[in-house]
């Protein structure tokens, strides 16, 4: 099968370069990206800065995706687009209160959002399950094939663009829905009167055990802990919930984590990303795809790190036994169909992601990818 040349591939081509480049300059970056964005900007006619985009993060100081991996897509666009696109990070709160995102780029008072997709499920109740489900998939490949492959992606842009909203690219966090509490928490049972920050069908899950559940933005978690407003939160891995120094005023971690990498997204106004050519647009999207794998690989090593941090600040780590582990996988398929909307769009992600998990577990269970790591 011969395959159809994208725009950048066309462009490059008038500019004398090959695919080479392009896997070489995402590889090394610097000077190899900056001359093919070079080569697009001169083939669109477009003028240094001529786009600019303000962009507000869910995620902000003393997190490792502020302080370094968004100036880094920031300048991977810069290079890729040969110095036309230029974007503004702001951090959370600073334009808009971080729930009100979607909203706030529909309407264009932010160009772009870096946010998380269960945050939509009240407009757009697909999101939920485009978001995590706990247990259902181990590795970032298993996502990535999800959404570049069968089908997801497509999906979530339709369910956009009908709020003049193009959904760019799910950005891969590590795992989501180990718990941090004030005080000890090792049992299933022991959820029974808490009031938990928490999202999705891991919420329910506690709320099952008697715990009143609630929606809080990341930013606020910190207070909530330390003046007893909440008792426990589920704030992503274990990276996570240190670079929001939640080790502080939390001293109990209780694992395992539920979702092995949540989708947080990246979207953009229609109006905004229909201005740009077409070689920048398919820039904009490559760009914000390698951002998602440095996000997925760069927390999942902090989050190995993030133990020693918890060790150092006294923070007792437990894992719930196996029957409870059990309980909650047993929980996940007896709450599942209740929770799932009978919205065309729900039923359709859901469909496509019950085919892809179903597909992925033909593999036996005892015939690993890897052999674990013994002792």
């Amino acid at each position: 099968m011969i395959r159809n040349r994208t725009g950048i591939e066309r462009t490059m081509a008038k500019q004398g370069l090959d695919r080479r480049s392009v896997v070489k300059a995402g590889m090394v970056g610097g000077l190899s990206l900056a001359a093919i964005g070079t080569a697009l900007a001169r083939s669109a006619g477009a003028q240094q800065g001529q786009y600019r985009f303000r962009l507000q993060s869910f995620l902000g100081p003393g997190w490792a995706e502020w302080e370094e991996m968004i100036p880094t897509y920031i300048q991977r666009v810069r290079e890729a687009s040969g110095g036309a696109i230029e974007i503004t990070a702001f951090p959370p709160g600073a334009l808009v209160p971080t729930f009100e995102l979607l909203d706030a780029v529909e309407r264009r008072v932010v160009d772009i959002a870096y946010s998380a997709q269960v945050y939509w499920r009240g407009s757009m109740p697909f999101t939920e399950w485009t978001w995590g489900i706990p247990f259902y998939f181990d590795i970032v490949d298993h996502y990535d094939y999800l959404w570049w492959e069968a089908g997801l992606l497509d999906l979530t842009r339709e369910a956009f663009a009908e709020r003049n909203v193009f959904f760019i690219a799910p950005v891969y966090s590590d795992e989501w829905g180990s718990t941090m509490s004030t005080s000890p928490i090792r049992r299933l049972s022991d959820f029974e009167g808490k009031t938990i920050r928490s999202s999705g069908i891991g919420g329910a899950i506690w709320a099952s055990q008697g715990a009143s559940i609630v929606t809080m933005p990341g930013e606020e978690l910190y207070t909530a802990l330390s003046t007893g407003v909440l008792d426990a939160v589920n704030w992503g891995s274990p990276y996570g919930m240190i670079a929001t120094k939640l080790e502080e005023v939390a001293k109990y971690y209780l694992g395992p984590s539920l979702i092995a990498y949540d989708a947080e997204d990246m979207f953009i106004n229609m109006d905004a990303y229909e201005e740009l050519p077409g070689e920048m647009q398919e820039a904009l999207v490559l760009a914000t795809r390698v951002f998602a794998l440095e996000r997925a690989s760069k927390s999942t090593y902090a989050s190995a790190q993030a133990f020693q941090t918890m060790a150092d600040a006294g923070v007792e780590v437990n894992v719930l036994p196996g029957e409870d582990i059990e309980e909650i996988d047993r929980l996940v398929d007896e709450l599942l169909p209740q929770h799932v909307q009978d919205d065309e769009y729900s039923q359709r992600a859901i469909s496509i992601i019950n085919e892809v998990r179903d597909t992925l577990r033909q593999r036996p269970a005892n015939f690993p990818i890897a052999v674990p790591r013994l002792g």
